[in-house]
């Protein structure tokens, strides 16, 4: 039996029940009214209750698995995808790589750029050289450049491997 036919039986039942209380007795008019809402009780401990048609193991195949074997493989996913940017436009250098190496930088050496910009300037120009340290450099950003290339991986690796070195 589905919900509905349920529902419709219910209502058939008390209606039914309604009408021979009202019909013999006038006084028995609220214990009979009550019957209403204690069926509406029971039906709505046993739906919650019960669930039926919904069973613990259902939930299994919706799961998202985070195990450690599924974040490296979303690391190691984002990480190609962002290594790609490395030989896109400069656009799209500037809109996905520099924020990155740039907070990564801000992050390693302890310089704010907010703070101070001559000096993280300075530190930036020390610790990459200044051809480098233009492609990590915020203030450097074209984001609608699309005709220049980005420098490419062999310069984004040397820019990771000096940030590493910090």
């Amino acid at each position: 039996m589905n919900r509905t036919a349920i529902a419709i039986g219910a209502v058939a039942v008390v209606g039914a029940l309604e009408f021979a209380a009202f019909a013999a007795r006038r006084e028995l008019l609220p214990v009979v009214a009550g019957i209403p809402v204690a069926v509406a009780l029971v039906t709505l401990v046993w739906a919650l209750a019960y669930r039926p048609g919904v069973r613990d193991d259902d939930y299994g195949d919706n799961e998202i698995d985070n195990g450690p074997t599924e974040m490296l493989h979303r690391w190691h996913a984002r990480a190609a995808m962002l290594a790609d940017r490395a030989d896109g436009s400069r656009a799209d250098w500037d809109r996905h790589l520099r924020p990155l190496l740039a907070k990564e930088f801000e992050l390693s050496s302890g310089h704010r750029i907010t703070k101070d910009r001559r000096a993280t300037e300075a530190a930036g120009v020390l610790q990459f050289g200044p051809e480098l340290w233009k492609w990590v450099d915020p203030a450097n950003s074209q984001l609608r450049d699309q005709s220049t290339r980005a420098p490419g991986r062999a310069a984004l690796e040397e820019i990771l491997r000096r940030l590493q070195a910090l």
